[in-house]
């Protein structure tokens, strides 16, 4: 697929500021020099009757008897300034004739001479690109876009086609880096790049089945643009990294709750079963209740009668025989047992007692210090305390990093200003 239109291309290079020539067979015409010599184009003795016959023939009602003229000057051994000359005639009779083939022929001839004047560079090599990618020459197209951007042009979707060029020969990293590369200066330049650029880069990590690639880009992506659906998939993709116990599993489960990225009755379904088997009844009614409210859950699910009412009939007692300070807790407690009460806190919605168990856990011998440090960052955050919930994920290393790092995100992006509407959307390149 072309960026850029055959038919589009024919318009563009019309207007690219193609060099006008006069005819030039007088002996009058080739004394006349120009202030500042060296910037001036001067044909040779040998080719200026070539160039006049050229011309002539444009100028007829069969414009095409020109175009043998333009391939043989073409093909023959030239000065820079007849190259680029030869070069740019082709461009101009090729935009008459909407012949392509002859207008890639005179960019090439334009750029070839080192003739071609700073204010076209951009521009030609953007054309020089977008011919060799149609015409599936990865390489060259990636060359000559590469050209284009470094000279700073920015129009007709260049940042996806030269990404492209990367992925289309399945060098997977280096596109992806390059796509890094084109955000980053886009960024510099106080440009939020596009969410299309976001999920163009996510789908080509997706495609290079490099699981850590495809879990970076999908946290990017919820990163750059959060929401439900963004959150969603770099939860999913980072699930594909690390397989994590029953209570991890919970706590991403939790996380994806914060970040609305359950959607699916699937998703509340595997949330309501996994807190049942820990007997945390208060976060089962909760998870269902919201389901419901959102409209996931219809009314005749059969979750509603085989979870959610046995856990509201046990709410009112569970919750009665709780310990609420870490003191209460019957004999020594061991650190798994005061975790266990910070997690039915937690689902109680009573975020204090959920952190002071948490920390009472962490004191006692075997801790896990990364389970602790989760569950508080986790009962800060939902209380909307960011700050502590920071301080307490930033502790957390190991195979539950991955999620702490993405509630960091995420609280970072509850305290940041609004952002402006952002850039329009780019085509995406076909497959």
């Amino acid at each position: 697929m072309r960026f850029l239109s055959h038919l589009s291309m024919a318009v563009a290079l019309a207007t690219a500021g193609s060099l006008t020539l006069a005819a030039l067979p007088q002996d009058a015409q080739a004394a006349k020099k120009k202030k500042e010599k060296g910037s001036e184009i001067e044909i040779s003795k040998e080719v200026r009757p070539k160039v006049a016959a050229i011309q002539a023939a444009m100028a007829t009602d069969t414009p095409a008897t020109a175009k043998p003229l333009v391939e043989a000057l073409l093909a023959e051994t030239l000065a820079p300034d007849d190259r680029f000359v030869a070069g740019q005639l082709a461009i101009q009779l090729g935009g008459t004739l909407k012949d392509t083939q002859l207008q890639e022929k005179g960019i090439l001839a334009s750029l070839d001479s080192g003739r071609t004047g700073p204010e076209q560079l951009p521009g030609f090599n953007f054309f020089a690109g977008n011919f060799a990618y149609g015409a599936e020459r990865w390489a060259d197209a990636a060359k000559y876009f590469q050209a284009a951007y470094d000279l700073g042009y920015r129009e007709n979707n260049i940042e996806p086609l030269l990404a492209e060029t990367y992925f289309k020969r399945n060098m997977y990293a280096e596109g992806l880096a390059k796509w890094d590369e084109i955000m980053n200066n886009a960024k510099a330049s106080d440009k939020q790049p596009p969410e299309s650029w976001y999920r163009l880069a996510r789908d080509r990590a997706l495609a290079s089945k490099d699981k850590n690639l495809y879990a970076a880009w999908a946290t990017k992506w919820a990163a750059a643009y959060p929401s439900g659906d963004s959150w969603g998939d770099a939860v999913a993709a980072n699930r594909t990294t690390s397989q994590g116990d029953s209570a991890q599993n919970l706590e991403v489960l939790r996380f994806m709750k914060a970040s609305d990225s359950l959607k699916t009755t699937r998703d509340y379904k595997e949330y309501a079963e996994e807190a049942q088997r820990k007997n945390l009844f208060g976060e089962v009614v909760a998870v269902l209740e919201e389901g419901k409210q959102k409209g996931v859950i219809s009314a005749g699910d059969p979750l509603l009668v085989e979870v959610l009412q046995p856990a509201q009939r046990e709410v009112s007692g569970d919750r009665a025989s709780l310990p609420a300070q870490p003191s209460g807790v019957r004999g020594s407690g061991s650190s798994s047992v005061m975790m266990n009460f910070a997690d039915v806190w937690l689902g109680y919605k009573d975020y204090d007692k959920a952190v002071s168990f948490y920390e009472a856990g962490l004191t006692k011998p075997g801790a896990d210090m990364n389970r602790g440090y989760m569950g508080i960052g986790t009962a800060h955050a939902y209380a909307g305390d960011y700050d502590q919930a920071k301080q307490a994920f930033a502790k957390v290393s190991g195979t539950r990093a991955p999620v702490a790092s993405m509630w960091q995100t995420w609280i970072a992006q509850q305290s940041a200003p609004a952002t402006a509407a952002p850039a329009a959307a780019v085509e995406e390149p076909a497959s």
